[in-house]
């Protein structure tokens, strides 16, 4: 009788696991600059891919990559994105190959003060499943307030019941309430509190209420959005000058949620000239996708000498569904820019409706008889250069910046008034999973199956 024997593991390479984990290290350390605006999902996706691939070449060596990891972290450089990122794989790799929960523990506690992104973003990608509950568990106050965020950022609602009495011990009421939108289950009283939030002056908390808002979906508290708006946009109001970063991220959040909500009244506001960031004005423009606010976008943008910019790439994104080449070359001309972008803009509008209309007619675009030429045009909303329908409006996600895509995650909570917890800065497979999810499930509702 003859035996058959199981061939042995191989043994590991030599500098297999140091290399990935130095990549790794990198790769994280470089996220944080690929989360600026002018970045897409599919810049985040070639950094986060190095991420996973670390994970998966420590399934062959199980425990022992933890060794491994304390010494990268400990021969970490001087470089902060280098310790961030020796801090994050350390704590990734414990989430995944610590079996003992109360040394996983430790160690988070141990990096949370020094590193708390790169904890937090360790443990929202990589999270063992009973940390969360250990979090939650824990007196410490820091823990506690880590597992009430990863609660929320992981969407896990098992954990309702534990944050709701994280509140009870002291946890952030605010960002306990976040959590609970996120989960999709806030408490009976939680409106009273936005609105009391909204009325007040702290645009810290506002902030916090805003997302909470934007993540529920639906129209809730719009006459306390609309009075925040007017309140926070008055001449007399908060500024750049008077709170540098509050004020922007606040205006940010707010008009992300009215531009969902109500897009034409949104987009009046702003062609009036309401006081907003530069930035949120063309989100503005480009997620109402109405022909008003468009042409002076363009009219700007043929103005400039030098290829369009972050802000003005997303609005042509996302209203028109692709971007010509020659407004990015940084090496073309202004008359290339200029020709390819009324050919290119000639060549939609024809499609939607707008027959017989050639480059050569247009003198500028804010010419009143440009716009009568366009008038089949006013009566549509236009994305990815067609007239928006829910299978249109997360088409262009993965090909718009980070700001914008967080806006149409927004958008897409408050018409289908369902909660939507996904985040921009999330791993980039998860988003990108999610959205072709969505985009599935609306394409089977708006064309099913024969019976």
């Amino acid at each position: 009788m003859i035996t058959r024997l199981r061939p042995s593991t191989p043994p590991p390479l030599p500098g297999m696991l140091a290399r990935q984990m130095g990549i790794a290290v990198r790769a994280y350390g470089r996220r944080a600059g690929l989360l600026r605006p002018a970045y897409t999902v599919r810049a985040l996706k070639a950094v986060d891919q190095r991420l996973d691939a670390l994970m998966d070449v420590c399934r062959y060596y199980g425990m022992a990559c933890l060794d491994e990891a304390a010494s990268v972290e400990a021969q970490a450089q001087a470089r902060p994105e280098e310790i961030a990122g020796a801090a994050f794989v350390r704590i990734a790799l414990a989430e995944r190959y610590e079996p003992d929960a109360s040394v996983r523990l430790d160690r988070i506690a141990g990096m949370l003060v020094a590193q708390p992104v790169a904890v937090r973003d360790a443990l929202w990608f990589y999270a063992a499943p009973d940390t969360c509950g250990h979090l939650l568990a824990s007196d410490d106050a820091q823990l506690l307030a880590c597992g009430v965020e990863l609660a929320g950022r992981l969407a896990l609602p098992e954990h309702i019941a534990a944050v709701h009495a994280a509140a009870g011990r002291g946890a952030d009421q605010d960002a306990c309430l976040l959590a609970c939108a996120r989960m999709g289950h806030v408490p009976p009283r939680a409106e009273e509190r936005w609105k009391a939030v909204l009325q007040g002056q702290d645009l810290a908390r506002q902030i916090t209420t805003l997302q909470a808002l934007g993540v529920m979906g639906g129209h809730r508290l719009q006459p306390e959005l609309s009075r925040y708006i007017e309140r926070i946009t008055a001449a007399d109001g908060p500024s750049d000058q008077s709170h540098p970063v509050g004020w922007a991220a606040a205006a940010d959040a707010a008009l992300a949620l009215w531009t969902a909500r109500e897009p034409d009244a949104a987009l009046g506001a702003i062609l009036k000239g309401l006081r907003v960031p530069n930035d949120t004005a063309l989100r503005v423009v480009a997620l109402t996708g109405r022909i008003d606010g468009l042409l002076p976008v363009l009219d700007f943008i043929e103005r400039q000498d030098r290829p369009v910019e972050a802000g003005e790439r997303g609005v042509l994104q996302l209203v028109f569904g692709h971007l010509p080449g020659e407004l990015v070359n940084t090496q073309g001309t202004g008359a290339e820019r200029k020709r390819a972008l009324r050919a290119f803009a000639c060549k939609v509008f024809a499609a939607n409706g707008c027959a017989g209309l050639e480059p050569d007619h247009i003198t500028h675009w804010t010419d009143p008889a440009l716009k009568d030429r366009l008038w089949a045009l006013g009566a549509i909303r236009m994305r990815s250069g067609q007239p928006i329908t829910q299978t249109h409006r997360l088409t262009q996600a993965f090909d718009v910046g980070h700001a914008l895509r967080s806006w149409l995650y927004v958008e897409h909570a408050a018409v289908t008034h369902r909660s939507f917890p996904l985040s921009h800065e999330d791993l980039a497979a998860r988003q990108m999973a999610a959205v072709e999810t969505v985009q599935l499930v609306a394409s089977l509702q708006a064309d099913p199956p024969p019976p």
